[in-house]
């Protein structure tokens, strides 16, 4: 794999193309297409309960872990091409820690389509759009680069059957009791960000939305010169996450079952049977930039352009605006 990353014309390094699934080299315009990524082969679903035993723990690669001592955050790096600061932070104070062998390896991965420059371009139309932004934001905050990394992401298909209670109405005047009721619900693709990082900070929980069926086998080309953050939310934790979110959704379709407006005193208990999942690596952009001594974090979907972020509030500018509209 080491001579996949080496340009056969100049020696260079290749690094994966954003848009166009392939490798590049910067040094002659060598481009070569990765195998994976340009064929319609479908990722496969993982049987859930033969996980511990069956799961691939091969990256396909020399891997590296590393943990950024001023953020927190940890990566899983090619050697070839690591390149020695934090995706999430730009900090170079990173330590390299045990490499985990027993880590899942994922099995299928959605490539970059939005490229830095791309990126860059959203980002500042974006900040243009904030009303409440300081005058002098885009002059004065130290705007640093795009930083590209594949976030973690489980997602679970199952078959489930739900049993419900309740009073359901059109009205207040018109209801009508639900007794042991019961309906079959196949959930496919039920995502799950494998990030506490992201998810704390729920900087994700608006761009997070990733067309799956685009995903394809997983490569380590498609790493070249991207890193990818470790899970830090486990296959387990995730289905819990994903079974507490599946009762929010079967309750939503109980609730058009009965065609109802209104709903009150509901029990909806489900089982599930035929659990399977997939372990995919999806791309994110993320820029971290310092105003007036606090820094703020912007996410970009690597393959959508949705984007999300914080940012500085003025009191100045509300006010300016204010007497705008109304003088």
């Amino acid at each position: 794999m080491a001579s996949d990353m080496k340009c056969p014309s100049c020696g260079g390094t290749l690094t994966f193309d954003p848009g166009w699934d392939r490798l590049v080299c910067g040094f002659c315009g060598y481009k070569k297409p990765i195998p994976e990524l340009v064929s319609k082969i479908v990722v496969p679903e993982e049987d859930f309960d033969a996980a511990n035993k069956l799961a691939s723990r091969d990256w396909k690669m020399e891997k590296q872990i590393v943990h950024c001592n001023s953020c927190g955050a940890e990566t899983v790096n090619s050697k070839l091409q690591f390149s020695g600061t934090c995706p999430f932070c730009g900090s170079s104070n990173i330590l390299p820690i045990d490499d985990r062998n027993e880590i899942l390896a994922p099995n299928g991965i959605i490539p970059f389509k939005i490229r830095e420059k791309r990126a860059q371009f959203i980002f500042k139309e974006w900040l243009g759009n904030r009303s409440l932004a300081p005058e002098k934001l885009s002059k004065e905050a130290d705007l640093s680069e795009f930083r590209g990394l594949y976030i973690p992401y489980f997602t679970f298909d199952c078959e489930t059957k739900s049993i419900y209670s309740g009073k359901y109405g059109s009205d207040a005047t018109h209801c009508w009791t639900v007794e042991n009721k019961e309906f079959d619900k196949f959930i496919d693709d039920f995502p799950v960000v494998a990030s506490k990082k992201l998810t704390e900070d729920r900087l994700l929980m608006s761009v997070a939305n990733y067309r799956t069926r685009d995903a394809r086998p997983y490569t380590p080309s498609a790493l070249a010169g991207f890193p990818a953050e470790h899970y830090s939310i486990t296959l387990g934790e995730a289905w819990n996450i994903a079974m507490n979110e599946m009762m929010s959704y079967l309750r939503l379709e109980a609730y058009h079952l009965e065609n109802a407006r209104i709903q009150s005193n509901v029990n909806l208990t489900s089982s599930y049977r035929n659990l399977k999942y997939k372990y995919l690596l999806v791309p994110m952009w993320v820029n971290s930039f310092e105003y007036d001594g606090k820094r703020y974090m912007i996410v970009i979907n690597g393959q959508t352009g949705e984007i999300a972020g914080q940012w500085p509030r003025s009191f100045d500018t509300l006010v300016k605006r204010a007497l705008e509209i109304f003088f």
